[in-house]
This record gives structure tokens, sequence and C-alpha cells, in this order.
């Protein structure tokens, strides 16, 4: 690694014997790429800088932060001479969110940056300048030992990945993307229902799904619940479990409706079901075929934590069970009653023997890799992501949800702090790869 030594001749690049060797630097003009900047200077050799230095012009610091404290890769293609990786992480919408004192809370992400190395910024995304092909934000300097030296504001190039974790508007992504190609960790931001919308028009997608369609009208609905006895009723951009529903029919025929809230409404005739519907006609609602079964009337279901890694291969991290409170027809944390590994969790759905349980478990890992990969090939480029799923009576696996935006509250709980840390730094080694150091 090289770090950056700053002069004031505008026209050349600088650099020592020992650099020169090491990476076969035999051209007398250069093209040094930093992110998505790139400029051709003359190289100078020069031997009274300092073995691991690079000297650059400072005129460079009149538009743009390189910093000189980090640690840089080197990569000769050519005539070009990238500095890297360059990491864009967009956190947020808006500047007014980012500040040291904020940004402090991610500290956590950069734990392994030693094996990363090179300039990764925080921004938001309404800070990027698509006329001028900046980002203004915050980067993080490994040397800083107190918040306001650790986060320091400047204005970046383009860079060469980035990992998005809040939505861009459309303007400036495909800004962004025309500039550094599909080198966007995550890159379409999804919403809740739509990965399963997809699946009605892809037969690769819909062998993971349970049946799901856009709510339409009654006789929709209740097409539904006499195909599969029971169904699940969730808005399309839904979290937490609001406004989901549980629908199927009692003894008498008559339709009964549970809410999360374990509250249960009886509607009477097609009426009453037209009524409970318009009601939630205001947001767009998805209807899905229940798939799930319980023990002891507590639903189960699965989180598994997806990751591509520095091999640029999808993974899963790891996996909890959520055990819901009895007869609550959600398992968001707020609802469940235990949370346990995914080992037990399958254990207390099939008290199966150690080797099963594993069998299981393994079942598992291969349907979300799978997923995974086939939403690479048909929505966009993902590389962190949390599965929710389920086992049926029958160990077929079905996918609830994608999740492209999680937290890290389960595993907070269940005292986790390794996976945690996995998950919070494993997305900037993919991006590191990705970008081609």
């Amino acid at each position: 690694m090289v770090t950056i030594e700053y002069h004031n001749n505008p026209e050349e690049i600088r650099i020592s014997k020992s650099l020169k060797n090491e990476y076969g630097i035999v051209q007398h003009r250069i093209i040094l790429k930093i992110g998505n900047w790139s400029k051709e200077y003359l190289v100078k050799m020069d031997d009274e800088l300092a073995e691991n230095n690079i000297g650059i012009p400072v005129d460079i610091t009149k538009t743009l932060t390189i910093p000189s404290e980090v640690p840089f890769e080197v990569d000769l293609t050519g005539r070009t001479l990238r500095l890297g990786p360059v990491i864009g992480f967009v956190a947020y919408s808006h500047k007014k969110h980012l500040s040291p004192k904020r940004l402090e809370r991610m500290k956590g992400r950069f734990s392994s940056y030693s094996e990363i190395g090179g300039l990764i910024f925080i921004f938001a995304a309404k800070e990027i300048d698509a006329e001028k092909k900046v980002i203004h934000g915050y980067y993080y300097n490994p040397n800083g030992d107190k918040v306001n030296t650790r986060w320091i504001a400047g204005t970046f190039p383009y860079p060469d990945v980035v990992y998005k974790r809040h939505p861009i508007d459309t303007d400036r992504y495909n800004d962004l993307i025309a500039q550094i190609g599909d080198k966007v960790i995550n890159s379409y931001y999804f919403c809740k229902g739509e990965i399963n919308e997809y699946s009605l028009v892809d037969n690769e997608l819909a062998k993971y799904f349970p049946y799901t369609e856009s709510i339409s009208d009654v006789e929709q609905v209740e097409k539904f619940i006499d195909q599969y006895g029971s169904v699940y009723v969730k808005p399309r951009d839904g979290a937490g479990g609001q406004g989901i529903f549980h629908m199927t029919k009692n003894e008498q025929e008559l339709l009964v409706v549970t809410n999360r809230n374990r509250e249960k409404t009886v509607l009477n005739n097609k009426d009453d079901l037209q009524l409970f519907l318009r009601k939630l006609m205001n947001k767009k609602y998805i209807i899905q075929q229940s798939v799930s079964i319980s023990r002891e009337n507590q639903n189960v279901d699965f989180r598994i934590y997806a990751q591509k890694n520095h091999l640029k291969e999808w993974v899963c991290q790891g996996m909890i069970g959520r055990v819901s409170k009895k007869n609550t027809i959600i398992t968001n944390l707020k609802y469940v009653e235990k949370l346990l590994s995914g080992e037990e969790a399958i254990r207390f759905l099939f008290e199966g023997t150690a080797e099963e349980v594993n069998m299981m478990k393994q079942k598992i890992y291969t349907t979300c890799i799978d997923l995974c990969k086939t939403l690479d090939k048909t929505i966009g480029n993902y590389g962190d992501v949390a599965i929710d799923c389920i086992i049926d009576d029958h160990f077929n696996i079905w996918i609830l949800e994608v999740n492209k935006l999680y937290g890290y509250d389960s595993l907070i709980k269940m005292k986790n702090r390794q996976l945690v840390k996995t998950l919070r730094t494993t997305p900037f080694h993919y991006a590191k790869s990705l970008a081609g150091f």
C-alpha cells in the first residue's frame, strides 16, 4: 500500500525508485485514476520520497478531497495507475442526517478497515452532484482517535463502488451508474411485495415464493381463500408487521380476519368483506397463500443473513429462528416469545436428530443462495440481504421476504456480537473486490 504526499507541480506525479521497481513502472506519462476521477501526468522519479509514498499535485485538493493519511492499494494496467479502493457508502437521504456524532454509530462497520484500506466515505443520497460528478460526505480516517478526527467532511470523486443502504433518486442514480457501471451493491431498491410480484412473471423466481397477487377486488380474495384455505393480506411496502392480516374460514364458513394484535373480526357476508377491503385501498396491498405451520399455536420463521464475500461469492453468514407468541400471526421482534439459533428453531419444529437438523439447515442455505443468484440475474446487483423463510409440513422451504435494509436488534438481543461484526464489515470486503483491488 502507498500513501499520498502532495507537491506543487501541477503537471507531474512523483514516484520513488522502490515503487517503480515494485510495480514495474516504465511509462513516462501516466493516467492517474482515483475512483472515477482521472488525469494524465508526467512521471518523475523522486529519490527523496518515502518508500511507500506517491507524490501527486496539491491542486487536486482545490476540487476534491483525497486524504493523505489513508493507505491506498496500487493497480497498474497499461498506462493507467489506479489508487484505491474508493468506496462510497450511502447511508442517509439528506445532508442534515450527516454529522461526526451520528456517524460514530457506524464505527463498528470499519473494524476491519486495515484489511481493506483506501478511501471509504459515507454520504447522503441527495449529496450526489451529478453536474460536477462529485459527492459530498465524510470519509473515515483510520488514524482518528476521537469523533471529530475520525470523520472528516469532504468532496469526493465518484467512487469505484457504491454500497447502498438507502435509495437514491432516479436522476442521480442513473448518472452514477453511467459513470461507474454495474458496481452498486443492492442496486435496485425494491419494496416489500415487489419481489413476490416479479415471481408472477418469472418462473425462475416463482418456485421460491408462496403464490402472491396484488389485491384488486372481493372476488379475487374469495377465490384465494377457497383455493388455499387461509391467506395473508399485507401492505406492499409495509414494515414491522404493520397492517398485516390473516384470513381463513371458521366452522360456519364465515370469514375470520385476525390482525397482528390477535384481534379477530368475523365478516358475515360479501358486503362486510367489501367494506373491509375498502379500508385498505389507500395503500397497495398484496394477498398471499398461507404456507405457515405452527407448533403449540406458535408460528416459527427463520431469518437468514446472506452476503457476498471478498471472492464475490454468496455465503450465508448465519441464521436465527423466531418463535411467535401464542396465536400471533407475525414474528416481528415485538411479537416474538423467543429467539433461537437456526438449529434450535428447526428442532423446535420437527424434533429431528442432529444430522437431520443439519441437513435442513443446509437445504435452507442452499435455497437462499440460489434465490440470491436469481435476484442478481433478474433484478439487480445485490450483496447484503436478510431473507425470511418458513418450512412447511412437507419440509418445503418458502421465501416470505427479502430485506435489503435490515437491523441487528435480534442478534444484539441474542448477544451474537461476532455475527453482527461479520454482517457490518463483509460488504466492504465485497466492495473492495468489486472495485478490482
